[in-house]
């Protein structure tokens, strides 16, 4: 079985209304069974990012949290 390939979306110093795009356009990219790291730091982001991603057909695999940052992982499915 090949290894599931990974992608990282470091949003930590881009506020809200541009970090909805570019989870956007990086999920359309993804590939079924591949993953998307997104670090951000913005509340507002981590609040409305899952408006944005009923668009998508996707797997939560979990959030984090790292002092004033968080960690959302998402499989495209």
């Amino acid at each position: 079985m090949e290894p599931t390939k990974e992608h990282i979306l470091d949003l930590r110093n881009i506020i809200a209304p541009v970090t909805f795009l570019k989870v956007t356009q990086e999920l359309e990219g993804l590939k079924p069974g591949e993953i998307l790291e997104i670090l951000a730091k913005d509340q507002d982001t981590r609040k409305n990012i899952f408006k944005v991603l009923k668009a998508f057909n996707y797997q939560l695999m979990g959030i984090e949290e790292e002092h004033s940052s968080y960690r959302i992982r998402l499989m495209r499915a």
